[in-house]
């Protein structure tokens, strides 16, 4: 009889030690899915190309971050964390396509508006007041172009935008100053 009772208390201990290492299951596979998503969409810079919709993928991911902290059940929120990083890359990539013919765009316009003001000041008809002041334009426009292509390059085609708008206005003030008018601030 004791053997018996010895036997069964072994057997629920067992038992009990079994269900308990089963209680919490184990999300890791759902978060390494969820971070190679994120790393995805990041790269894809999608902060800036869909942050709506990055912001809720990182809200899920927070979510299920505490969720392991508090020993709870997180499976769920990396799921989610990872459909949603998904979706922002998708639409990050969609985004970056239509920024990057836009910055492209930009870039044939500034090379154009950039040959018409250098032939302007090599043929040397304007005033030296005036020609100093396009020959600081051009030296920022200059720079301002290797900047822009090292940024197109990377992917930065937020900062390539910004600098390629910035750059149209300085040619803009050049050929505002060769006409004898005011530039623009």
């Amino acid at each position: 009889m004791k053997n018996s009772i010895r036997f069964f208390v072994g057997c629920s201990l067992l038992l009990l030690i079994v269900c308990y290492s089963c209680g919490v299951p184990s999300s890791e596979k759902e978060k390494n899915a969820a971070q190679q998503a994120m790393d995805n969409a990041k790269s894809l810079h999608a902060e800036d190309f869909a942050a709506a919709n990055w912001m809720d993928a990182m809200l899920a991911w927070d979510q299920g971050e505490a969720a392991v902290q508090e020993g709870k059940p997180a499976r769920a929120f990396f799921i989610r964390a990872k459909s949603r990083f998904e979706k922002a890359a998708a639409i990050a990539k969609s985004q970056g396509a239509v920024w990057s013919r836009e910055v492209s765009d930009i870039q044939l316009a500034i090379a154009e508006r950039f040959s018409k003001i250098k032939a302007a000041l090599e043929k040397g008809r304007m005033p030296s007041k005036i020609q100093k002041q396009i020959n600081a334009v051009v030296a920022d426009v200059e720079k301002a172009k290797e900047s822009l292509d090292s940024l197109v390059a990377k992917g930065e085609l937020v900062k390539a935008k910004a600098l390629a708008k910035e750059t149209q206005t300085k040619l803009y003030n050049a050929e505002l100053i060769m006409a004898g008018k005011k530039p623009v601030s």
